[in-house]
């Protein structure tokens, strides 16, 4: 491995670990870490990050991030329903889980090879877009109810479909004028 990239995975690796502990910190300074109940959810919390790290970074095996994310996300959500978030809010913070889901999967398909990240573009792409059009309505930013703007709104979901195959098409085509 050249060291330049060790030294950006050093830099990743403690930039992270300031991360983690700045957030704890705060968590202590303003009160909200009230004893060594909050520990437990740091646990499943730090083990995802550090599978993340592996799967990222180390060519780990792919179940890592699959494993990471997991860990990840059910640390941070006990983490946040121990200290901030009433039983009932999940329901208004539940698109950023998806978020950060499909964000992992779209780094992760960044380093794999050309006809494999296709594979994993489009699930990630899709989740990302699916948390960022359910985001305004779970955090109540539109007056308009979901189940109202679905029935008017639905054909939308063809003619996005149709976009993409047309840009899908395209990429094609050019990958294959490249190639002749």
């Amino acid at each position: 491995m050249d060291n330049k990239k060790l030294s950006r995975e050093k830099l990743l690796s403690v930039g992270i670990i300031f991360i983690f502990l700045g957030l704890v910190s705060l968590l202590v300074t303003t009160g909200k870490f009230t004893g060594k109940e909050l520990i437990w959810p740091i646990l499943p919390l730090s083990l995802g990050l550090f599978l993340l790290y592996l799967g990222f970074f180390k060519s780990g095996k792919d179940i890592y991030i699959l494993i990471g994310m997991f860990l990840s996300l059910s640390g941070f959500y006990f983490l946040l329903r121990l200290t901030i978030l009433d039983k009932y809010e999940i329901e208004r913070v539940w698109p950023f889980f998806m978020l950060f889901t499909g964000v992992s999967l779209l780094l992760y398909g960044l380093k794999k090879k050309k006809d494999n990240r296709l594979k994993i573009f489009v699930p990630a792409f899709a989740i990302i877009i699916l948390s960022l059009f359910f985001l305004p309505f779970s955090l109540k930013l539109f007056t308009t109810k979901f189940l109202t703007f679905a029935v008017i709104w639905w054909p939308v979901i063809f003619i996005a479909m149709g976009i993409i195959l047309i840009i899908i098409f395209i990429a094609k085509r050019h990958e294959k004028n490249i190639k002749n």
